[in-house]
């Protein structure tokens, strides 16, 4: 029985209200903090949230995993009463910093414990085989055959002899009749459960155990009634503001103890019969019984689980997170339970920005690309359902450890933000005590965002840069015009190997890209028009609004649905189809129209149900007489996420390309004004314009604008172009902050700028603060009004400037320029410039001096390619600058 000191802290731990998460804190970004052996205390967490909140993060995800070797006496066992006195202080201490807390319901992941019995846990059904004997009787005894085989239960018997088959199932439930076996080669097939045994991945102290029945009701709401013991007599609501499920990993589960019933009240017939299907891979009803198998899977995962777990939070004042993707069932149905649906960026995208690369380690064909299409499936459902929030799991795996800069972060943040996401948690960091020392603890997964990071003083730009995004897009509401039907029916029905078909964002080539639904999607991104998934679930709640329009709960309006090309539709999606078709609402089907309904007692779709129907191939045009229109922008290169505010559209535009630079530009609809802001800076400007206004956007920027049915009140800005280029050259001085013991020299000369790493052999094991000096000189003539700019060729990685003395700003993203005020340039100027490179060049040498620091459990420390890591042989790491620095004067280019 839990102790009422412990019950006492949890009464303190989920009694703080729901109000205390300010809403201004989703603004920033939240982060991934990792437990390792929860090992924790209360002077290294407030020191380490008063860092988080010094860099200008907005609140803390804890999840506790495998510790540090070493330090197995400060391991603290998942709720215990010391594990929830440290969980309280820290919730108690995040409020005093405005910041807030939310939380895995477990450790590691998926869910499951100590606590989940064998009886309890994931399974599997398997295909078994007895030899038989001829002359023999062979009795169909059910908890014989199990013992026999260790089986938890038998489902199906079969006897063949490879030309007869004969069903025995009948007997295993009136006690086990004998059945004599005739002449020939005879074989019993068994099909029966087992547990797939899989134990919670990266477990905590006192978290490790069995992976729970997903697909069970009982089973889990027995592992939630667990918390529930110890959460007893709680009030509402809760201190965390959340609480969070992991993307599902549950490796191979794929049937449960109710699972024939269930098949029975869904599909209408008994699947034990039909089992022999699963081993039978050119029978033409195995594709229609594999349908059915999935089509219960996924019911039996949403009301099982999902619905079982997000109510559970709402009926303890809790918001939900939940990453649905991988899970063996329609994502977008799943995504739509929670509170906040999260999504992943995992891995490096291929951008076309110039001076961007992906790590030389990164292997594609293992992690797969982040992508917009895929960050859809989580933006889509709370853009249906008005659910403000869309966060993600952010800078998995980008690249390998201590070679990330933030001019790769931020691209792949600015792809999340156009897909819908506005509630960017990083993964992440680690909780690392200061005797830890340096690179301290580390999670072998992510990008390291904590204070040991190279870029860690420069991360608070970062931060600001996406608390500017995310207040402007957490503040509008989604104005997408087009919903786009996910035909997972014709995923569910194709005749694979295995029975589970999880739907993977990290690897999604076969089950999206290679699909008509797939192909779809991408050509209606790129050709700009802005639209949101949908699945048949949500079909179903749709409601029409004026003009032809659709809505769920009053939250987006959409001017039309996209049936793209497929071959199966279930009766009650062609029902709803059609009848959204009579009130008005325009229902196009791309290329061709369905043909089988879906399962085994399917068949044809009668073509008196398909008359009157028509599929286009022209697509461009069929939206075009429905009155939706593309946004041009996206077809310069530039991507986009649309919103509507009171006053009017809010843009956020993004340049992940080499296609545009600066121009003219024109959004859809009406406007007579645009408001300008760079959200790197927070400098705003508003043009008056019907039509077409100059925008600034080379690779790798980002901007937010908005437009306006009235006239600007205020005098507007003019475009500024370019009219001189100085270049700074001469001789630069370069020192290096050496914290290291390196023996460096006191400076070094250089007339032109390259990587600091071929200057010297010690610079190749140098990582830190170089400090750049030179002086340049100006005409007079090139002084006075106007604007200027300063440009650097190539930045490895960060680069303050600082201009006769005053700081002018840090590049830290492309492009590589900053403002400088003209009032600060003179005849004579000195310039400095403070570079910061990557850790890596150091951990070179410090991983073969001390490679005693990966002192981890579990999978100790991995590199990219899960392989041990091993920094030594890595080549040296381009730093500090390169190419030409030069001064641009701005003028009006009116």
């Amino acid at each position: 029985m839990r102790s009422w000191p412990a019950l006492l802290l949890l009464l303190c731990l989920f009694s703080a209200g729901l109000d205390a998460q300010a809403t201004g804190r989703t603004a920033r970004p939240w982060t991934y903090w990792w437990w390792m052996g929860s090992a924790v205390n209360k002077t290294e967490i407030k020191r380490q949230l008063t860092l988080f909140a010094e860099s200008g993060l907005g609140g803390v995800h804890i999840i506790p995993i495998y510790g540090a070797k070493g330090y197995e006496e400060q391991f603290l066992p998942f709720l215990s009463e010391s594990w929830l006195e440290m969980a309280v202080y820290t919730v108690d201490e995040a409020d005093k910093l405005n910041m807030g807390v939310d939380m895995t319901l477990g450790t590691g992941w998926p869910f499951g414990g100590p606590w989940v019995d064998a009886d309890e846990g994931a399974r599997r059904i398997v295909i078994d085989t007895l030899a038989l004997v001829s002359g023999d009787a062979f009795r169909a005894d059910a908890k014989a055959i199990a013992s026999e085989l260790d089986l938890q239960a038998v489902e199906a018997i079969f006897v063949t002899d490879g030309r007869r088959q004969y069903n025995l199932s009948p007997y295993l439930r009136t006690g086990g009749e004998g059945w004599t076996v005739p002449d020939g080669d005879w074989r019993a097939v068994i099909f029966g459960v087992r547990p797939t045994s899989q134990q919670v991945k990266r477990a905590a102290p006192g978290g490790e155990g069995l992976v729970v029945d997903y697909f069970d009701r009982s089973d889990v709401e027995t592992y939630l009634a667990h918390f529930d013991s110890v959460f007893a007599r709680m009030p509402s609501p809760p201190g965390v503001r959340a609480i969070y499920h992991d993307s599902y990993e549950v490796y191979g589960a794929q049937w449960t103890e109710d699972f024939a019933r269930a098949f029975r009240r869904q599909r209408g017939y008994d699947p034990r019969a039909s089992l022999p299907l699963l081993s039978d891979t050119y029978h033409r009803d195995r594709g229609p019984f594999l349908h059915d198998i999935r089509a219960t899977l996924d019911e039996l995962l949403y009301e099982a689980f999902a619905r079982t777990w997000t109510a559970y939070g709402e009926e303890h004042g809790w918001l939900t997170r939940y990453q649905a993707h991988g899970s063996p069932g329609n994502i977008l149905d799943l995504y739509a339970l929670a509170s906040v649906p999260e999504t992943e960026s995992f891995g490096c995208a291929e951008f076309g920005i110039p001076g961007l690369a992906c790590d030389p380690d990164f292997e594609p064909e293992t992690f797969g690309r982040p992508s917009i299409l895929m960050t859809k499936f989580a933006s889509s459902p709370a853009h249906l359902y008005g659910k403000p929030l869309v966060s993600s799991e952010t800078g998995t795996w980008l690249g390998n450890h201590f070679r990330v800069s933030l001019r790769q972060v931020k691209p792949h943040i600015d792809q999340l933000f156009v897909g819908g996401v506005n509630h960017v948690f990083y993964h992440g960091t680690t909780y690392s005590p200061l005797d830890a020392g340096y690179p301290g603890w580390l999670f072998y997964a992510s990008t390291n965002f904590g204070p040991t990071a190279h870029f860690y003083n420069e991360l608070p730009l970062l931060n600001s840069y996406i608390e500017r995004c995310q207040s402007a897009l957490q503040s509008a509401a989604p104005d997408n015009d087009l919903l786009v039907y996910f035909p997972i029916h014709d995923l569910w029905s194709t005749a694979d190997d295995d029975i589970l078909l999880q739907l993977d964002v990290h690897h999604s080539e076969d089950w999206f890209e290679a699909t008509p639904f797939g192909r779809t999607a991408a050509d209606l991104l790129a050709r700009g028009y802005a639209f949101d998934y949908l699945s048949d679930r949500q079909l179903q709640a749709l409601t029409v609004g004026g003009g032809g329009t659709v809505s769920l709960r009053g939250a987006n309006t959409y001017r039309g649905i996209l049936v793209p090309a497929t071959t199966y539709l279930p009766a009650a999606t062609l029902d709803r189809l059609l009848a959204l078709r009579r009130k008005g609402v325009p229902i196009i089907f791309q290329d061709r129209l369905p043909t089988q309904y879906p399962g085994l007692g399917g068949g044809k779709i009668p073509a008196r149900r398909l008359a009157g129907l028509t599929a286009v191939s022209d697509v461009a045009a069929a939206l075009e007489e429905a009155g939706i229109a593309n946004e041009a922008i996206r077809t310069m290169g530039i991507d986009f996420i649309r919103k509507s505010t009171e006053s009017g559209k809010r843009y956020f535009l993004t340049n992940l390309t080499g296609r545009f630079d600066r121009g003219y530009v024109s959004l859809s609809g009406d406007y007579q004004r645009v408001r300008l802001t760079d959200p790197l800076t927070g400098v705003v400007e508003t043009v008056a314009t019907q039509d077409s206004f100059y925008l600034e956007l080379p690779p790798g920027k980002s901007m937010l604008v908005e437009t306006g049915i009235s006239a600007p009140s205020a005098d507007t800005a003019i475009p500024l172009a370019a009219t001189d280029t100085f270049a700074i050259g001469g001789l630069w001085r370069v020192t290096f902050r050496d914290t290291t013991g390196l023996e460096l020299q006191a400076s070094y000369t250089r007339d032109s700028l390259t990587s600091w790493t071929e200057w010297d052999d010690d610079l190749a094991f140098f990582s830190g603060k170089a400090t750049y000096t030179t002086t340049f000189a100006l005409d007079a003539a090139a002084l006075g009004a106007g604007g200027y700019r300063l440009h650097i060729d190539e930045v490895y990685e960060t680069a303050e400037a600082i201009i006769n003395g005053k700081s002018v700003g840090t590049m830290w993203a492309f492009p590589n320029e900053l403002i400088v005020p003209a009032d600060l340039l003179r005849e004579e100027n000195e310039l400095t410039i403070v570079v910061q490179n990557l850790s890596a060049n150091y951990l070179r040498r410090y991983d073969r001096e001390h490679p005693e620091w990966k002192n981890f459990y579990d999978i100790n420390f991995v590199d990219i390619t899960y392989q041990p890591f091993d920094a030594g042989s890595w080549p040296p790491s381009p730093s500090g600058l390169s190419g030409q620095v030069t001064l641009i004067r701005m003028a009006d280019g009116g």
